[in-house]
């Protein structure tokens, strides 16, 4: 027998039913003290760091349309070599980099067989220029055309309507003139897709202008110089702007580029660099006097990353950019000491008074009335009115007893000419005051970013200098421009935005990259000539910078915290062959095999044995492996310098390192984790005193997240690895708007359902909220440019009952709540 129910009443059951259910559990719990102690937000806190790194600049949000424009991509810099087998440049002091040939012209090609180039260094424009372009063309009635095609940066994009403005500098070989016809091209099926204009050459150097107008839109156009008869001549300072840049400034930037850095709303830009400004040996960095004025007489150099510099975005550009954004500009000069990871080079002491006096005189031309010398200068280049910079570093990861040196000659002649600029150190150093400001680099993994969510409220105390984090991103190659990058980020900015005591200022690095190359990191931005791609790491960013309110509300999360567990091998790591080793075993299983990291070393019955003075570093045992022992007897025969053991090593170096190492040899024994080049004791250092011609047995031992070291079977070492957090958050209260502002970062691959707890203050039950939210390897790409991006929802919370909100797995959430 059946029960027949009418529709209206089954729909009433299935309510009431529904209504019975039990609800989710709620998982975590953030609390926010409305009417509690604040402090000030800081305002200024968010920034960027723009550099010539990845094609940022040339090639990217400078307009400047073709590549190697004066042809001096191959000059090597003074006292450096060229390996022709490898392709390398060599420094004075043996670092290499990728070069190219001498002859070869990067970003140029002839037309046809029956044309000849060379780069020549003696027929020069003038005595600032290093090259110009020789240009042969042979022709018969039985020839095609000759000449030489400008390729710009992997095709120069045109759109049709749209002016173009070309200038060069041309020289005839006869008193005859000749014709040389000048177009836009699409190369695929060899058409002129502008106007053309002809240019006359004359037996000596003169500059030429003209105003392209496209017939189409392409994306891979080339500029050409052709003549179909017989012709010598010699080009330099071959330029083709836009009409339409940003701001219509001349010599400007590209506006959609631009506009995209201009919706982060930065409060500063740290420019030029980054490695950029360090360089390499004596030439390769930028000094202001050098990238202002006559675009033909900047200094164009091969940077460090590898590729040619025009400075055609120079010091004033910068500043006009900086201006134009309503960013303080932060500018960054040449400590005296080139990149410390790349065998660097140390002006002399001696010499240290002419760089200190190029910081003043590039403060001078920023701040000093039109009518001083400098000032005059600045006026001169259309900017009567000062920049009103506030804020110079000197150097950039730059370190030790030698910078410390250079350090202090700066600091003090700023200081006495300058009171009311801030100098920044781009490392720590002794002495330094509270009120100082310290440059501090953070590229990690997600693992370091995430633990380290309170990284200010508990390693930062008040008495020491300020943070000022000048660059910051995720640098694992897999995961950076992803989903997971985003949210382990954001977990850092928490840690900023909690702290404003601390940290000054948060720049991302690097912004920008041209996807036609290959990036040196990855951006957050990338590009090529006609597209735009926005990573899940910008999206946060602007999350975060667009939403800072005015008072920083002290919040407390319950919520659960995992253990931190990484993988890695095992390794060795010293310098010289000052240390015997032998016993090597992982779980007490002899070591047979090894990978050698840098060095040499050789492996012979359970002994490894490394090679004289050289950096010895070598990975042992599986890189999967997370729980296990690894143990060694050492002696030192010589010297007195430390020796490195590590335990869940990712075998990388640089940026990409990632291990937990303990240290001996030494005054002390340390035990640290080092992810990039940030670098934290796990426990305080203990006192060890390390004999030499004695042998020890050393024991390192991870487990899940317990580490623990044994010396002789004496536990020396033990820790708890922080934990993962399940969610991290921060409130701020938005005056203007009665508003709180609510970021929270869920870390976890699962939903969390939180209750949200305000005491002090009432709020409406109805908030809207963004969020950002996909897998963890989500990213976008030139397909789907637009598969992560920010959802913004509005929420009703039940009236008269707890605030629930349901946090996406693996997001980040702006809640905005009005006060009442």
């Amino acid at each position: 027998m059946y029960l027949y129910i009418k529709p209206y009443l089954f729909i009433v059951l299935m309510v009431l039913l529904a209504g019975c259910m039990p609800e989710m559990p709620v998982t975590s719990t953030i609390t926010i003290e409305g009417d509690g102690l604040s402090v000030p937000v800081n305002k200024d806190l968010y920034g960027l760091t723009i550099e010539e790194i990845n094609h940022a600049v040339e090639g990217g949000i400078y307009g400047e349309l073709i590549r190697n424009r004066s042809f001096e991509d191959g000059v090597l810099p003074l006292h450096s070599r060229y390996d022709a087998s490898r392709n390398l440049l060599i420094t004075p002091n043996g670092w290499t980099l990728p070069f190219v040939p001498s002859d070869s012209v990067p970003g140029w090609h002839k037309i046809s067989s029956h044309t000849y180039l060379y780069p020549d260094n003696r027929e020069l424009m003038h005595t600032k220029t290093k090259r110009s372009l020789f240009v042969s063309v042979t022709a018969t009635p039985q020839t095609e055309r000759g000449g030489v095609v400008a390729e710009g940066y992997k095709g120069i994009p045109l759109q049709k309507g749209e002016r173009y403005r070309l200038s060069f500098f041309i020289k005839g070989a006869t008193i005859a003139p000749k014709h040389i016809h000048v177009t836009l091209e699409d190369p695929a099926v060899q058409t002129v897709v502008s106007d053309t204009y002809i240019a006359s050459t004359q037996y000596e150097w003169k500059k030429q202008e003209y105003v392209f107008t496209a017939k189409e839109n392409i994306q891979d156009a080339v500029l050409t110089f052709s003549s179909d008869s017989s012709v010598m001549f010699w080009l330099d300072m071959v330029s083709l702007f836009p009409e339409k840049t940003w701001k219509g400034r001349s010599n400007g930037l590209r506006p959609e580029l631009m506009e995209k850095i201009a919706d982060l709303t930065p409060k500063f830009i740290r420019f030029p660099g980054g490695a950029f400004v360090e360089g390499y040996t004596n030439g390769t960095f930028p000094v202001w006097h050098e990238t202002v004025g006559d675009l033909s007489e900047r200094r164009h150099f091969w940077n460090i990353w590898g590729y040619g510099t025009t400075n055609g975005m120079g010091y004033h550009e910068y500043l006009q950019m900086c201006e134009d954004l309503q960013a303080e500009p932060v500018y960054v000069v040449n400590s005296g000491v080139t990149s410390q990871s790349r065998r660097p080079r140390y002006e002399d002491i001696t010499a240290m008074p002419q760089l200190v006096k190029e910081a003043l005189n590039a403060i001078a031309y920023a701040n000093e009335p039109a009518d001083s010398t400098y000032g005059s200068m600045r006026a001169k280049h259309g900017h009567p009115e000062p920049f009103h910079l506030k804020y110079i570093e000197i150097g950039s990861e730059n370190y030790g007893y030698e910078y410390a040196r250079r350090f202090r000659l700066f600091k003090k002649a700023i200081q006495e000419t300058y009171p009311d600029i801030t100098v920044i150190s781009s490392g720590h150093l002794n002495h330094l005051l509270r009120t100082d400001w310290v440059d501090h680099h953070f590229y990690a993994n997600e693992y370091f970013f995430m633990t380290n969510h309170d990284r200010f409220e508990k390693f930062y105390p008040r008495r020491t200098p300020s943070v000022f984090i000048g660059e910051l991103a995720t640098a694992n190659q897999e995961t950076a421009g992803t989903q997971q990058a985003a949210v382990a980020e954001a977990a850092f900015y928490i840690a900023a935005e909690r702290s404003p005591d601390a940290v000054k200022r948060v720049a991302y690095a690097p912004v920008l990259g041209n996807a036609n190359y290959e990036y040196q990191k990855f951006p957050f931005i990338f590009f090529d000539n006609r597209r735009i791609v926005l990573t899940p790491s910008y999206h946060a960013y602007r999350m975060f910078s667009n939403y800072r309110g005015d008072e920083l509300l002290r919040t407390e999360v319950e919520t659960y915290r995992k253990p931190a567990v990484t993988f890695g091998c095992a390794a060795i790591e010293m310098f010289d062959n000052s240390y015997e080793i032998e016993d090597v075993a992982i779980n007490n299983q002899p070591v047979e095999t090894v990978s050698v990291r840098s060095g040499g070393w050789k492996v012979n019955d359970r002994k490894l044995i490394p090679d004289a003075n050289r950096w010895n570093d070598v990975l042992i045992g599986d890189s999967t492996a997370y729980n296990y022992e690894f143990s060694a007897r050492i002696r030192r025969t010589k010297g007195s310098g430390p020796i490195q053991f590590h335990i869940r090593d990712n075998g990388r170096r640089g940026d990409q390192a990632a291990f937990i190492g303990m240290s001996l040899g030494g005054e002390n024994s340390e035990l640290y984790q080092r992810a990039g080049a940030v670098q934290d004791s796990l426990v305080a250092p203990l006192p060890y005193s390390f004999e030499s011609h004695r042998w020890y047995t050393v024991r390192m031992s991870c487990y899940n997240d317990v580490i623990r070291c044994y010396v002789d079977g004496s536990l020396i070492h033990e820790v708890v690895l922080p934990p993962l957090p399940s969610l991290v958050s921060v409130a701020t209260f938005d005056q203007q708007n009665q508003m709180i502002f609510l970021k929270v970062v869920n870390t976890t691959q699962h939903e969390e359902r939180t209750e949200l707890v305000i005491n002090g203050v009432t709020v409406r039950n109805h908030a809207s909220a963004i969020e950002l939210f996909a897998s963890p390897e989500d990213r976008n790409t030139f397909e789907y440019p637009e598969k992560v991006t920010p959802q913004e929802r509005e929420v009703t919370f039940p009236m008269g009952r707890a605030m629930i909100y349901t946090f996406p797995p693996n997001s980040i959430t702006l809640l905005k709540l009005e006060v009442n």
